[in-house]
């Protein structure tokens, strides 16, 4: 008798549908570097609470967050808004995460403690394909197109060109804010063939020495 491995859903889940949105994708810099010079737990607490405010951040400007891995994490805007709209709330979304990140920095003497806790972002905007997938009979939320292979590389090149909040070009034209004044600028991404047009939006990164996280851990309640 043969094995039938590969079974159909006999319930097929509703097609994907096409919107524009506004798609986010964030990362704590040097990572890896945290781990190594830290207790693993410390760490991962101070990446669980940063990740909880700025879920709350996301929801609060109507945005959606679709994946957590480790350091990192991707949302969307404008699943129930325009594609200005959208933008405009990724974009602020952005800047009160920086403002969170900010506030755990001031709250300690750098000269005793060490260098800041950083994050890169990286902000596009695009027609994706948005649906229901999941394993194991756990639908989640799905977001899938070039436009978010995009945003991912936009977050990975903060690191190259040391600026900690990259937007594309075609994001940065609907902002509403006349304050974002960011340098043009032609880059190649990582498996992209044509080079995209961005907006270098945020500031260099520290140099400096990793902070001392059981401190952040003490001051974060």
């Amino acid at each position: 008798m043969e094995n039938n491995y590969f079974m159909l859903s006999p319930v097929p889940a509703p097609p994907d549908k096409e919107q524009e949105l506004a798609i986010l994708f964030l990362d704590i810099r040097n990572f890896t570097g945290l781990l190594e010079a830290q207790s693993g737990k410390t760490v991962i607490q101070i990446v669980r609470r940063l990740f909880t405010a700025f879920n709350q951040i996301i929801k609060k400007f109507e945005g959606k967050v679709v994946e957590i891995a480790g350091d990192s994490m991707y949302a969307v805007f404008g699943l129930q808004t325009g594609l200005k709209e959208s933008v405009n709330n990724a974009y602020q979304a952005a800047k009160v995460m920086f403002q969170t990140v900010g506030l755990y920095n001031e709250a300690y003497d750098e000269p005793y403690y060490g260098g800041p806790l950083e994050i890169g972002v990286g902000l596009h905007a695009g027609n994706v394909f948005v649906g229901q997938f999941g394993l194991d009979n756990a639908p989640q939320l799905s977001v899938m197109g070039l436009p978010v292979n995009i945003a991912s590389r936009l977050q990975a090149k903060t690191k190259e060109l040391d600026n900690d909040m990259i937007i594309s070009e075609h994001a940065y034209q609907l902002l509403a804010d006349d304050g974002a004044i960011a340098h043009y600028q032609t880059v190649q991404l990582q498996g992209i063939s044509q080079g995209q047009q961005v907006r270098l939006a945020g500031r260099p990164y520290s140099n400096r020495t990793q902070p001392n996280l059981d401190y952040l851990m003490a001051i974060s309640g």
